[in-house]
């Protein structure tokens, strides 16, 4: 006698599926919290023991498992591998760091003639600061006179060389002089350091009255590249009272050199 098993289709059993995914779905959360603690109760044990077996893998292996001088040779080579790779990864994060930054150099039309030469700032560049000492020198190609950069903006002009250091002049120097121009009133003049993050431009010829917030822009002298550079804004003007088309600006840069990780010093090219 030939037995015949009952076949289940396809389409049955997905219905089946369906029909006790929706039964789970809605039924009350009462319901479904005693069904979890009932399953917890039934397979506490298979589960406490794959709990003990992952702690297992995620110990160390002890010193007394193997030989002591095998472990001690095997987690020296450990830690001397973990802090390469950490050392790996810090070049690599400053290295795409500095390449952003001179990619948005470069993008001055101007500076692709120029050389830029990073720097980093040994000094603490706090608020009270008007002198930056970096790490580059004459073996880097630094000069008294050349322009400094920050933040896409001139900040200043390197005052002192040696072999493997410079002085960086900021511009809010007290002895600092810069011929700077506003753009939006086309008026020319010379920028003055007064003091940690203030400057002064004393005397300014304009037709038009200078607003808070007007940029200003370095002019153009020997070394300083043929475009125009921001360096600092407006944040207060006064009219002189002997002549009413004479101005006293004054000024901060729109750098925060206090949080200035490092600068590019501008090496003309030949």
């Amino acid at each position: 006698m030939t037995r015949y098993g009952h076949k289940t289709s396809k389409r049955m059993l997905f219905a089946y599926c369906m029909l006790g995914g929706g039964i789970f779905l809605f039924t009350p959360p009462s319901v479904t919290g005693k069904l979890q603690l009932a399953y917890a109760r039934v397979f506490r044990g298979p589960l406490e023991t794959g709990h003990d077996i992952t702690l297992a893998g995620r110990i160390p292996l002890a010193a007394n498992t193997v030989d002591s001088a095998d472990y001690t040779r095997l987690m020296t080579i450990q830690r001397r591998l973990r802090n390469h790779v950490a050392n790996l990864q810090a070049q690599l994060d400053e290295a795409h760091r500095q390449i952003d930054t001179l990619a948005g150099l470069r993008s001055v039309p101007e500076l692709n003639r120029m050389k830029l030469q990073p720097a980093g700032i040994i000094n603490d560049p706090g608020e009270t600061q008007t002198i930056l000492l970096v790490n580059r020198g004459q073996k880097d190609g630094l000069a008294a006179g050349q322009f400094v950069i920050g933040d896409y903006s001139v900040i200043g002009v390197v005052s002192d060389v040696s072999a493997q250091t410079a002085r960086v002049k900021l511009i809010t120097d007290p002895t600092s002089k810069l011929p700077v121009r506003i753009a939006r009133i086309e008026a020319k003049g010379v920028m003055r350091g007064r003091g940690p993050g203030e400057a002064v431009i004393p005397e300014i010829y304009a037709k038009n009255p200078p607003k808070v917030g007007d940029q200003v822009y370095g002019h153009k002298t020997p070394g300083f590249p043929g475009v125009p550079i921001v360096t600092a804004e407006v944040v207060e003007s006064k009219r002189s009272p002997d002549n009413a088309r004479v101005w006293e600006i004054t000024v901060r840069p729109v750098c925060d050199i206090a949080n200035l990780p490092e600068i590019h010093v501008v090496i003309p090219g030949k």
